[in-house]
């Protein structure tokens, strides 16, 4: 028995459809290819004897999926975090007056005095992220209270 080409056509486009749902909507969520997309264009890996933290940049025009081959040309298939659901740097933290420090990027702070940033860039140690939420300034990721504050290589 032969299947109509209608029949074949519409399978393929519900899958499709679910896989494109599925996809999005997952930022910093470690997948079965072993890495966390932390935004549209970079990821993670979560994976032992990886370090642990690094995050690395998809290259020019391509995308982070769930796929094995992680990074993908953009438009060949739709990225695991979208655009419109991870941090954008420029929505990091500012002195609100209350503020002791603000993370300036995903590894340095720097004080404030009242709604003003102080100069000097403080860097965390290599593996801690700058954390605010946690008070302690630096901590490892398994000490990340939620997401990165500010996802940007640097101030």
């Amino acid at each position: 028995m032969q299947q109509s080409p209608f029949l074949r056509t519409l399978c393929l486009f519900l899958i499709i459809g679910l896989m494109v749902v599925y996809s999005q909507g997952l930022c910093n969520e470690c997948q079965d290819n072993g890495v966390a997309c932390v935004n549209e264009t970079h990821y993670r890996f979560c994976l032992d004897n990886v370090e642990p933290g690094a995050i690395l940049p998809c290259g020019d025009g391509e995308v982070c999926t769930s796929l094995l081959k992680i990074c993908v040309p953009k438009g060949a298939y739709d990225s695991t975090c979208a655009a419109d659901e991870a941090a954008s740097p420029s929505e990091c933290p500012s002195c609100t007056g209350s503020a002791l420090f603000v993370c300036t990027s995903r590894t340095t702070f720097q004080m404030c005095d009242g709604t003003t940033l102080t100069d000097r860039v403080i860097k965390c140690n290599d593996g801690k992220f700058c954390s605010m939420q946690s008070g302690k300034y630096c901590v490892g990721e398994c000490e990340l209270p939620g997401d990165i504050e500010c996802d940007r290589d640097a101030p």
